[in-house]
């Protein structure tokens, strides 16, 4: 990877088209927000309660420390938060060929992602297993991705974790070491990128994605987030932090960490 929005979008493809495998996990605000230790969550969704909420918290910066040459991680964009995407950055294990931005299939690329990935993944005769809101029918997958599996998530994602991590470990561990070459389409908020970091220690041999909302509104009929349906958004093309940018992460935590004792 280049930190070039729509170069690594290329190289993903390229690696896809490729049949090799590999894992790309996607930490974005929400993600920064929990490693943190902030407030934050989707109305209806999911909620992370700061100090309630550690061992997930952990879980999540655990699965941030991956180094294998095949494995990516996508951080913040610096434009939109230098200190989220220093903050992240400073957790990750990764060399920087393996960082690349969490919006990659968003924003300016988010037509492409549509227009050129999904018809890919339709024309795979790989194995397609779908890890994602249990709202969703099979039915619905299969007409829409052509899936060959569908293992439903229910719930809160961060009390689904606390309620059955070792559940869900063991599901992972089953499909994961029983597939080789399969695609696993991850689209589980915060916990998606913890179920990724898990499959891939059971095996590297399948392609792990993250793709978060960028089908919604394939699978849902609906747009569900802002890039999905306003023009500006999807054309916007996020930036990496400049070389000889001051780190913002600590002071941003510290102001954090002083407000709480207050």
């Amino acid at each position: 990877m280049t930190q070039d929005f729509r170069g690594d979008f290329d190289e993903l493809l390229g690696r896809f088209d490729s049949g090799k495998p590999f894992a790309f996990a996607r930490y974005n605000d929400g993600e920064a927000r929990v490693l943190a230790n902030q407030p934050v969550g989707c109305k209806h969704e999911w909620q992370y309660r700061p100090n309630k909420d550690l061992h997930f918290r952990s879980s999540l910066r655990e699965s941030l420390r991956i180094q294998d040459d095949s494995f990516f991680y996508g951080l913040p964009s610096w434009d939109m938060s230098p200190w989220m995407h220093d903050l992240v950055r400073g957790l990750t294990a990764a060399r920087r060929e393996s960082l690349t931005f969490a919006a990659l299939f968003a924003n300016g690329n988010h037509d492409r992602f549509l227009e050129e990935f999904v018809p890919r993944l339709r024309r795979s005769n790989r194995p397609t297993i779908f890890m994602g809101n249990a709202r969703l029918s099979r039915p619905r997958l299969e007409e829409a991705l052509g899936i060959s599996d569908f293992l439903p998530l229910s719930g809160d994602c961060i009390q689904l974790w606390k309620r059955r991590e070792r559940e869900l470990l063991d599901l992972l561990d089953l499909k994961a070491s029983l597939s080789r070459g399969a695609v696993f389409l991850v689209a589980g908020g915060p916990l998606g990128k913890i179920l990724i970091h898990a499959l891939w220690k059971v095996s590297a041999d399948n392609v792990y994605l993250d793709v978060g909302s960028a089908l919604d509104p394939l699978l849902f009929g609906r747009p569900t987030r802002a890039y999905h349906r306003d023009p500006m958004n999807r054309a916007v093309i996020p930036c990496w932090k400049p070389e000889g940018e001051a780190e913002e992460a600590t002071l941003v935590m510290e102001r954090s960490q002083e407000k709480e004792a207050r």
